[in-house]
């Protein structure tokens, strides 16, 4: 492995993307890909809006057991203002609205759509980060990464015969612009956690999924009529919902945005569809794409070519 290093550290950016970094992006990328199945299944039993608040309120509560379990931070802990407005900011574009736009969405679309529509966070999240940031500069390169990828997950979208065109000229148009509208949401909410103060990580995601639990809280409590019959599917699938997609994967997502940026975490979103797909085909019994094999590869050929190190 020392040697394996040393070899690709000119070529990979292994300096500032270690290994370590790479295996959370692709445990990242697994739980995120998994979610949507999850979702689909916790929709035979509940409600959108119930799906999104329980997984919030589940992963809140996941977050405070690591909290006082290992020590590292405390709920009450007195911060400043600006502290606060950046918890309220991913409560609100990095879990509320998401959640419930994609819950939504997936009553009437497949969970291989909906995960592929995840593939365009890496634009979003390139755009904002240029128009925004100064610390984060956009190279040909990455961009020519990026659209491969981009390229590859169209080829998944477009393969599937009718999917794309069947949801764009029926009633289902308002579900599949709620599916675009969620990466908008998620690049939003990477830009701010980047632009953040240095910040505890279990500290800062338990703050925020608190602050979105109580955005979803009201919502959960008038709408009332919990189906005391829930599948238990159902039940199964809201748990690790809240669990693992939102709670465990929360931490995740921050310390790699703090440590490696928002681009480099906008790289999940090319593996995200790929897992989508996988779960949707051998669960849900989805149709597999066509081209999948082009698509995995120039997916992962985005993936490399973003992360090259080239020479000043």
């Amino acid at each position: 492995m020392v040697g394996y290093t040393k070899l690709c550290g000119p070529i990979l950016n292994f300096k500032s993307q270690t290994i370590y970094s790479w295996i959370l992006l692709s445990v990242l990328g697994i739980i995120w890909g998994s979610s949507f199945l999850a979702i689909k299944i916790a929709l035979i039993s509940f409600q959108p809006l119930q799906v999104s608040s329980l997984r919030i309120i589940i992963g809140f509560l996941t977050l405070i057991t690591f909290l006082v379990l290992l020590r590292k931070g405390t709920l009450y802990r007195a911060k400043n203002q600006n502290y606060w407005i950046t918890c309220l900011g991913v409560a609100l574009f990095s879990n509320a609205i998401p959640f419930t736009l994609l819950a939504i969405a997936q009553e009437h679309l497949s969970s291989v759509f909906v995960g592929l529509c995840m593939a365009t966070i890496p634009l979003v999240i390139l755009f904002l980060t240029h128009l925004i940031t100064t610390n984060e500069q956009i190279s040909v390169q990455k961009i020519l990464g990026i659209l491969l990828g981009v390229c590859g997950t169209a080829l998944l979208i477009l393969s599937k015969e009718g999917m794309l065109q069947n949801s764009l000229s029926s009633n289902n148009n308002i579900f599949v612009w709620l599916c675009i509208l969620a990466p908008f949401c998620y690049g939003s909410g990477a830009i701010i956690i980047r632009k953040s103060q240095p910040i505890n990580y279990i500290e800062f995601s338990t703050h925020s999924l608190l602050i979105a639990s109580l955005i979803c809280l009201p919502f959960l409590i008038l709408l009332g009529e919990f189906p005391l019959d829930a599948n238990y599917q159902s039940i199964i699938a809201t748990l690790y919902l809240g669990i693992f997609p939102t709670g465990i994967a929360t931490i995740i997502l921050v310390s790699l945005i703090k440590t490696e940026g928002a681009i480099f975490i906008s790289l999940v979103n090319f593996k995200v569809p790929i897992w989508s797909t996988i779960f949707g085909i051998f669960i849900l019994r989805e149709v597999l794409p066509n081209n999948f094999s082009v698509s995995f590869i120039l997916i992962l050929s985005g993936v490399l070519i973003c992360q090259i190190k080239t020479k000043k």
